[in-house]
């Protein structure tokens, strides 16, 4: 299945087109013979749009954008696999998503895929550039802010979903609000997002931020992929830049201006996170745990657990 976005609400009318679905009040519930859940939409007046994702399909969904004269008004917030989760679930698919969010100019082609039988969730803001502006302060002199708000060239970033946005993302799943309060209560969320993402964006290095191309997230994220594919084996930065056929410099440099860390760094951070979730979800021993992560000495797996997750692995698979 494919939907083909044209304009602002595109995917809501492709969506219900596609499984047979009728809007109302901005819903769209999936009939059985094409899986479960819903999206919803809502339209806070001509600046902002928030759409609501919470599905399994029974056949793969492929959702294209392709950039319009126009599009560079708005800026694309994208936060996926914000919904609580069951994750021993997860396991058991072999199919273990991490919750991030993405920040970007919208006149950047993008291709999103929905695999069947996997559970999807996501919460997508499109704001107009200059509500931004009203909402940041023009006296804050940070360089990723100013990318954002000034919108006078293409950008992404990512940050992966801190506890607070996850706090609100899920306030916004399971909200019961009357209907003659829900756009003003969704509004307010929506923004809360935005906000508790700019808080995270702030603690990067305040650099230069360079223009990025289709091309360049493209493959910037197939080399991400191969980073956390194997995450037994450290990154070589020479085959990585090879692969993408940058130089290295360049590598690193785009990596570090989308993920906001270096790519031994981003590679370590998730190592020691998927360390953790293996400690808590399945149960693993502490040396099963350092083995399957590439390390031969474990109190070198010790020592780093704790750097980045704040304890010994002993203690914290003790704990959780």
């Amino acid at each position: 299945m494919e939907i083909k976005i044209k304009g602002r609400i595109g995917l809501t009318e492709g969506f219900a087109k596609l499984v047979d679905g009728k809007i109302e009040n901005g819903k769209i519930i999936i009939p059985e013979h094409h899986g479960k859940g819903y999206i919803r939409g809502f339209m806070f007046g001509p600046k902002m749009t928030m759409m609501i994702q919470d599905y399994e399909l029974k056949k793969d969904l492929l959702v294209t954008r392709k950039a319009k004269p126009g599009d560079a008004e708005n800026v694309v917030f994208r936060f996926s696999n914000v919904f609580k989760s069951n994750l021993a679930e997860e396991y058991s698919s072999g199919k273990i998503k991490i919750p991030f969010v993405q920040v970007g100019s919208s006149n950047i082609d993008s291709e999103n895929i929905s695999e069947k039988t996997v559970k999807y969730n996501a919460i997508n803001i499109a704001v107009n550039v200059d509500y931004l502006k009203e909402l940041i302060d023009s006296e804050l002199d940070n360089e990723i802010l100013k990318t954002i708000a000034e919108h006078n060239q293409s950008f992404l970033f990512e940050e992966l979903i801190s506890p607070p946005i996850q706090k609100v993302a899920n306030e916004i799943a399971n909200a019961e609000i009357e209907l003659g309060l829900q756009q003003f209560y969704f509004k307010l969320k929506a923004e809360e997002l935005i906000c508790l993402l700019f808080a995270e964006l702030l603690k990067r290095e305040n650099i230069p931020i360079a223009t990025l191309n289709a091309n360049d997230v493209a493959v910037i994220y197939q080399i991400r992929d191969s980073i956390i594919s194997k995450l037994d084996e450290p990154p070589v930065i020479s085959e990585l830049a090879q692969k993408a056929s940058f130089s290295e410099s360049k590598l690193q440099r785009i990596f570090k201006q989308v993920f906001g860390n270096s790519i031994f760094n981003y590679y370590q951070s998730f190592r020691m996170e998927e360390a953790a979730r293996l400690l808590k979800e399945q149960k693993l021993t502490v040396s099963e745990v350092g083995y399957r992560m590439g390390f031969s000495n474990l109190s070198h797996f010790g020592k780093i657990f704790e750097e980045h997750i704040g304890m010994k692995p002993k203690k914290y698979s003790s704990t959780v």
